[in-house]
């Protein structure tokens, strides 16, 4: 569930539930119950981490693909990116980096980090960004001296976002640039140079700096 287009359809396909007791088991097909009026609907959800997991108690209950951390009874005003943050924020990446990115944005759409910790240069927010690609995911580890391994790519600024299994794209989610078909002599600090820089504001300085590295 590492893609975002596969946690948005799992809420699109009916699921099939069930609920066994001593003496019987019964079963029954399942939509996701919410209206697309919620605010917590199947694009907000995948875009905040989650993916459909029903279950006979909790039919609108989503599971976090990084932390797996699941979540249920959705009300129509819920935030799942607020409220992925106020759970997991601490502990999973995806809720530290997307989830929580709206804590660094001012009223008028710049970039302010009162939190030195979420500087996008932060050793925290590093780790963060290694986090989502997994173990064993990211197809270039597997080559010795690839320019664009897992370490240098999140070192550079961008999360890992496949569209399916063994695909290479990643996106900054700072500037939304979103870049794939990495090749062995490519170097991931200069990739957002210049044309695709971003720029942040630094609680300790006037005005803005540019910061994709």
């Amino acid at each position: 569930m590492e893609s975002l287009q596969a946690r948005v359809d799992s809420f699109l396909k009916s699921k099939r539930i069930k609920k066994t007791s001593k003496s019987n088991s019964t079963s029954t097909t399942v939509k996701w119950p919410h209206p697309a009026s919620f605010n917590a609907n199947p694009k907000t959800l995948g875009e905040a981490g989650f993916y459909w997991v029903p279950s006979w108690e909790d039919r609108d209950s989503v599971a976090c693909f990084l932390c797996y951390k699941e979540l249920s009874d959705w009300n129509e005003e819920d935030d799942p990116f607020q409220i992925h943050w106020e759970k997991c924020g601490r502990s999973c990446a995806w809720a530290m980096l997307r989830c929580g990115l709206s804590q660094d944005i001012a009223d008028d759409g710049s970039f302010v980090f009162l939190n030195k910790g979420r500087l996008p240069t932060s050793k925290m927010m590093e780790g963060a960004r290694l986090r989502t690609f997994g173990a064993n995911l990211w197809p270039h580890d597997a080559d010795d001296g690839h320019g664009a391994s897992s370490e240098k790519v999140a070192r550079a600024g961008f999360v890992y976002t496949p569209h399916s299994k063994g695909d290479d794209t990643v996106t900054c989610l700072y500037c939304e640039a979103a870049l794939g078909n990495w090749h062995e002599d490519d170097d991931p600090m200069y990739v957002n140079e210049p044309s695709l820089r971003y720029k942040v504001t630094h609680p300790h300085q006037a005005g803005t700096r540019e910061a994709c590295r």
